[in-house]
């Protein structure tokens, strides 16, 4: 339990640093939480700089506050499993609601991707192929990171256990990873249900 608190703790410091905020803020003096749509991330970064470097900067280092998460709690923490989903879940929890900026973070895509990279790769990829395959339907990209974040779980619920174990790290059982997928997963969730009923709303006036 000792390692799961200082795991998640650490994980959650790590994953609060508002990577969107700093960049804008320093390169255009400019508070991201006031314009554009608001959050605190990579895609809002591009569009209210216009600057693809600025957007794939704070993209890529959003990713690798989950890839260094994960990786600190194999290192220091012998409760692996259980640290591991603390980390994973702490990343992304302290990118969305980060204490720095009164809880008002990004939506934890980005952190969420760089603790599955780590823990089960493949996941990645089917995570995108859900994203835009969706989102060429629905032709918004809230609806499509809902579909995709809630098919993810749903798609490893049903991949027979002894085909899931080759592709997650030895320390997971198949049930571990489900549930520490799924933790991540209902903290972005969390934060794309306003914007998708402002959308709805919006379409239905």
């Amino acid at each position: 339990m000792t390692n799961y608190i200082v795991s998640l703790v650490v994980s959650y410091l790590i994953g609060s640093i508002p990577t969107a905020y700093l960049v804008v803020k320093s390169t255009s003096e400019v508070d991201i939480r006031k314009v554009g749509s608001g959050n605190v991330g990579g895609r809002n970064a591009l569009e209210v700089t216009g600057k693809k470097w600025i957007g794939v900067v704070v993209t890529v280092v959003d990713l690798l506050k989950g890839v260094v998460s994960v990786l600190l709690a194999t290192l220091l923490f012998d409760d692996t499993a259980t640290a591991v989903s603390a980390a994973m879940f702490g990343a992304v929890l302290g990118h969305c609601y980060p204490m720095w900026l009164k809880f008002h973070g990004g939506r934890g895509l980005a952190t969420g991707a760089g603790s599955l990279l780590v823990t089960g790769w493949l996941w990645v990829f089917v995570w995108l192929a859900l994203y835009f395959g969706t989102e060429k339907i629905t032709k918004n990209v809230h609806a499509a990171s809902v579909i995709a974040l809630v098919g993810l779980p749903l798609i490893t619920w049903f991949i027979p256990g002894l085909w899931l174990e080759k592709i997650i790290p030895k320390y997971f059982t198949p049930p571990e990873f489900f549930t520490a997928g799924s933790m991540i997963v209902a903290v972005c969730l969390s934060r794309h249900i306003e914007p998708l009923k402002e959308y709805y709303e919006t379409k239905k006036d």
